[in-house]
């Protein structure tokens, strides 16, 4: 217990005269003085993670995952729907462009809806060290998305068996963020 001066002798006297034996600490320690300061990893430089991009234009959401920097894979991707909606085209050259499967489902997305993707809003997700287990959170992420321009469930073949547990977490989910903006709404409504 924390040691307090001239009350911690006396109770430490009571406790000892019912045989229960105490040990006191101090309250105050060096290690509560001293900051330890660890430096906060931006999402740019973190690896081994899923991550989610944005489109601008509808709610769709790509989820990838990815071993390398997540900043390296954001750079591929952009360069990739860069180099075929970066130039002007003709109708007939979109429309071969259409025919043709990317090597991003990203870059399938912004040529098929002629939609622009919110590069600054792309995210980290989640991280997981084990690439196995990465690709089973990345499956259930993509699962987990409701407007997936992903093509395919992911690495991982996940069990339809998940879909009412992911179902009930989209469901929690949204209702707390319900909750939140009604709080944040009844906080405006009396501040102002």
């Amino acid at each position: 217990m924390p040691y307090v001066k001239g009350r911690s002798e006396a109770f430490t006297r009571i406790l000892k005269f019912h045989s229960i034996a105490t040990a006191n600490r101090p309250h105050k320690m060096l290690g509560n003085f001293v900051v330890h300061l660890k430096n906060k990893v931006k999402d740019e430089e973190k690896t081994e993670l899923i991550y989610r991009v944005p489109c601008k234009n509808c709610s769709s959401s790509y989820v990838g995952e990815m071993g390398r920097k997540f900043s390296l894979s954001i750079k591929e991707h952009k360069k990739e729907v860069d180099s075929f909606t970066g130039g002007t085209q003709t109708r007939a050259s979109r429309a071969r462009e259409r025919c043709v499967t990317h090597k991003s489902a990203i870059t399938d997305h912004a040529m098929e809806e002629n939609h622009v993707i919110d590069w600054d809003k792309a995210k980290v997700v989640d991280r997981e060290a084990q690439r196995q287990t990465r690709w089973i959170k990345e499956a259930l992420w993509i699962r987990k998305t409701p407007m997936c321009m992903d093509r395919d469930a992911g690495s991982y073949q996940l069990s339809h068996t998940w879909d009412q547990v992911i179902s009930r977490s989209r469901a929690i989910s949204s209702c707390k963020q319900s909750r939140r903006d009604q709080d944040v709404r009844r906080t405006s409504k009396c501040c102002h």
